[in-house]
């Protein structure tokens, strides 16, 4: 191999100076700086690699304490609404004992666990959280179901509350009550079923329950009466001067249905009213309520 000389010229232009290199020196020394170049190539890839997975690494622990905090949010805002469905539970409690049924019982453990407490010490986790969601999904459920059955029960009782008669039907005083008594006109005992109120001539008298007008005519002894069906229970409302509803007609507690007269079998200006109970007569009496605990 051949040799090679480097030629060395100074700026004072003194006398160049000539530095003789072997071939296989030269060679050597390419090769050597060539390798710690390459080392030094290599060993920058090497650390820019694990700095960006250090800086990857460090993000993905930033965003795993985040989502840790996120969660215990999440955990507190949870409890918060646990509390709420427990009050939802007891208002519904309350509501069945208004309603005067038991309301029924049902256990958390269903399927598993349910509204678990969780220790302050017990890692929070994402698994957790879910369980917790599911939990008061299943009592939300559970609650929204009895709440729709005790608005049923309500609406039934209301209905029967609404077709049960509960007021008086006409302003005035009551002249004649419920019972054996002398017939004003036979002079004999006879049995009154309903109770007789006095008033003038022309006063309105109202339905005391909603109902069904199954009779407005004229009838030997009542003269006009109108008898209305309640389902459960039936009035009688006679001696009337006016019809003011119709056979078929839909009322409501508290509708005028006609005024007050002497038609029929009467010795003056009142009215009969009558309170049936699967035929039978019962004392209207039981039957009139104060109006601030009638169902409007």
């Amino acid at each position: 191999m051949k040799d090679f000389r480097v030629i060395l010229v100074p700026e004072d232009s003194r006398s160049p100076r000539q530095v003789r290199i072997s071939g296989k020196t030269f060679m050597t020394t390419l090769v050597l700086l060539g390798l710690f170049l390459m080392f030094n190539f290599a060993l920058l890839g090497w650390n820019i690699w694990h700095f960006s997975d250090f800086l990857k690494l460090s993000s993905l622990e930033n965003e795993r304490e985040c989502m840790q905090r996120e969660l215990k949010n999440l955990y507190v805002m949870t409890d918060s609404l646990s509390d709420e469905i427990k009050t939802l539970s007891s208002m519904n409690e309350m509501l069945y004992a208004s309603a005067g049924i038991e309301k029924p019982e049902y256990g958390y453990a269903v399927g598993g666990r349910q509204l678990v407490d969780f220790d302050d010490d017990e890692s929070v986790s994402g698994a957790n959280f879910m369980y917790r969601i599911d939990s008061l999904r299943f009592v939300a459920r559970q609650e929204i179901k009895f709440l729709k059955d005790v608005e049923k029960k309500f609406k039934q009782r209301e209905k029967i509350l609404r077709h049960t008669p509960s007021i008086k039907p006409m302003k005035g005083f009551f002249s004649s009550p419920f019972g054996k008594r002398l017939d004003p006109i036979t002079g004999t005992w006879r049995m009154h079923e309903g109770v007789d109120i006095c008033a003038p001539k022309g006063t309105p008298v109202y339905a005391t329950a909603d109902g069904r007008v199954k009779t407005a005519k004229w009838e030997h002894g009542f003269g006009k009466v109108v008898i209305i069906d309640h389902i459960w229970y039936e009035t009688r409302y006679a001696h009337l001067d006016e019809f003011l509803v119709r056979p078929g007609q839909r009322v409501k507690r508290g509708d005028v249905i006609g005024k007050c007269g002497r038609t029929g079998r009467a010795t003056g200006v009142h009215l009969h009213y009558e309170v049936r109970v699967g035929g039978k007569p019962v004392n209207p009496m039981d039957y009139i309520l104060p109006r601030n605990i009638c169902v409007d």
